[in-house]
């Protein structure tokens, strides 16, 4: 057996040079390895085709993954840079290879950033569109309007009848929006009377409203519950008889009543009979009865209830309910 430093009769060891080489060899392996595997590869530079305008849809050229960004001119300088220039910000949730232009685009410069899933392939930018041109909504004279899902009906003011949403719409403040059977995104401008300053968008649904906003600085965008109750005095069912020795037929009268889901944050109140709910980050129920307001919170920060006859304000979290009485 062999001790350490020991050589065997006849055995010969490598002479220095050879021992340089084949550690050279084995260095220059691992390195190679290590690049091959930590190595970034760019990735081909992405195009945009589309025009920068509310409402219209930007496509990116073909990739795997996507990430559409946006960046203030106001505030920085918007140039055709690198992926991770920080002048350039994620637009939330938009990941997929279409964007559709929204109105908090509006003065934005728009890009999206593209890689395959190829190990070690980098994020790449594509050349910048933009800014982004088109009417925003007004303080006080018009908000938008997006169908989300369903059947989404609007009815402007001095029309007699409800007409389908088809896409992103502006529309005037004092419209009735039917959202029964369907969910409806709204975004309004926050600010004095005529701003262009956006809020955050909110989604209502379930219900029929008509969009309030006065004049006023800072005020809400109201959901304004305007189903039409059938109060009064309680009718007992009244009898039909038909022809003589025929059957009877029952016809009840049943009150009806309104109501409207919220879902979102932001400058925006729902409004019934008894109060008012504003949002503070929530998804919310606002019910109208023949005596008054029920508001219930389900998640989120929850809502402010402004009871009308007790002239009080009431927070509710997740969970909470109340109700305002006429």
């Amino acid at each position: 057996m062999k001790t350490a430093g020991e050589k065997v009769a006849g055995e010969r060891w490598p002479s220095r040079g050879a021992f340089a080489a084949a550690t050279l060899l084995a260095v220059a392996a691992i390195a190679v390895a290590v690049a091959s595997v930590s190595s970034a590869r760019p990735g081909t530079k992405p195009t945009i085709a589309g025009t920068a305008v509310v409402g219209e849809t930007l496509v990116s050229s073909q990739s795997d993954l996507y990430r559409w960004q946006r960046c203030d001119p106001t505030v920085a300088i918007c140039v055709d840079a690198a992926a991770n220039d920080g002048n350039w910000s994620d637009i939330g949730g938009a990941r997929a290879r279409a964007y559709t232009v929204v109105p908090a685009d509006v003065g934005f410069f728009i890009r999206v950033l593209t890689k395959g899933t190829n190990l070690g392939e980098q994020w790449a930018a594509s050349a910048p569109v933009g800014p982004v041109t088109g009417e925003p909504p007004l303080h006080g004279i018009r908000v938008a309007v997006e169908p989300v899902e369903g059947t989404v009906k609007v009815k402007e003011p001095g029309q007699t009848a409800f007409n389908v949403l088809t896409e992103l719409s502006l529309i005037p403040v004092g419209s009735s929006v039917d959202t029964r059977g369907s969910r409806v995104r709204l975004t309004a401008a926050t600010g004095g009377f005529g701003s262009e300053a956006l809020d955050n968008p909110v989604d209502f649904y379930a219900g029929l409203f008509k969009i309030i906003q006065k004049p006023a600085m800072n005020a809400p965008a109201i959901a304004k519950l305007i189903h039409k109750l059938r109060c009064g005095k309680k009718k007992k069912a009244k009898q039909a008889t038909a022809s003589a020795g025929g059957p009877k037929a029952v016809v009840s009268r049943h009150r009806k009543r309104r109501r409207v889901w919220g879902s979102g944050s932001g400058s925006y109140s729902t409004a019934g009979s008894g109060g008012t709910g504003s949002v503070r980050g929530t998804t919310w129920l606002t019910k109208d009865t023949c005596k008054g307001t029920k508001f219930r919170v389900t998640e989120g920060l929850g809502i402010t209830v402004f009871d009308k006859k007790k002239k009080k304000k009431i927070k509710l979290g997740p969970g909470d309910t109340y109700f305002a009485a006429k």
